[in-house]
């Protein structure tokens, strides 16, 4: 009898020694993620957790919570939003292609939800395309001179996101990022423009501003491209062509100092070809 109250004596004293650790794995509690938050029995404060670290940039963390929500409590609407915020923290670690795939999926999963009826999901994933556009730093070449493949897919996806929630509160900034789109993807035709006039190919020079002008209409740096396309036709001796083209400039932009030097253009063809 002694032997079995001295055994269970030191069964709990090894109990209570190994509670914390017991409490940690689920056992007397909900437990702690690996990071050292702890989980909640309540499926909306796992999620508000979440979206704390979301918010703090703690990505790794936000995920934790984030699929202990799913997880634990998959039936809940906290769980559809938890999915959400799985692909805004894969954005946020810049893991771009798992970000957009997410965003697709749960567009595709969750039809009526609210944040794919405003348009959110599909502003994100534009956004992800978006900041994959090469950046500008003064070591290396001007992005503008890269492959401008995230550009043009960001310009494609913002502008079908737009098309097809037209009343979004997400559309104003989108709007912001498809002149951003529009301006990289016109700098880089107009960089090729000038490598092919610095190699003394002005008809290559020719094929590449025109493209601009028809693709990136009204883009910020129309009367530039206007006014080289201009000079380009008069190197090719076709006077005609300039005229045109430097009419439309001084029509459309009378205002900018691109317009002056293209009234200088259309009086020295009046002057030599009677015009």
């Amino acid at each position: 009898m002694r032997l079995f109250h001295k055994r269970t004596i030191s069964l709990l004293i090894g109990l209570t020694a190994l509670g914390p650790t017991l409490t940690g794995c689920g056992i007397f509690g909900t437990g702690r993620g690996r990071g050292g938050g702890s989980y909640s029995s309540n499926a909306r404060d796992n999620y508000e957790r979440g979206l704390a670290e979301l918010k703090a940039k703690s990505w790794a963390e936000a995920v934790r919570y984030f699929q202990f929500t799913r997880s634990k409590f998959s039936f809940s609407k906290w769980a559809t939003l938890a999915e959400l915020r799985l692909a805004d923290a894969e954005l946020g670690r810049e893991h771009h292609s798992e970000a957009v795939e997410a965003y697709r999926t749960f567009i595709k999963d969750h039809p009526t939800h609210e944040m794919t009826q405003n348009g959110y999901a599909a502003y994100k994933i534009g956004e992800a395309f978006y900041e994959q556009i090469p950046g500008q730093w003064f070591l290396v070449p001007p992005g503008y001179e890269k492959d401008q493949g995230p550009a043009g897919d960001a310009l494609r996806e913002l502008q079908g996101f737009i098309a097809e929630y037209p009343d979004s509160p997400y559309v104003p900034e989108a709007k912001k990022r498809i002149d951003k789109c529009v301006r990289r993807l016109a700098d880089h035709e107009l960089y090729v423009a000038h490598f092919y006039l610095n190699r003394n190919k002005p008809a290559a020079a020719i094929g590449r501003l025109e493209a601009l002008l028809r693709e990136y209409p009204k883009s910020s740096i129309e009367p530039k491209v206007l006014l080289l396309l201009a000079q380009t036709y008069l190197k090719q001796s076709k006077p005609m062509e300039a005229q045109k083209v430097l009419e439309r400039l001084v029509a459309d932009y009378p205002d900018d100092y691109h317009a002056k030097k293209a009234k200088l253009f259309l009086g020295h063809i009046a002057r030599r070809y009677g015009t």
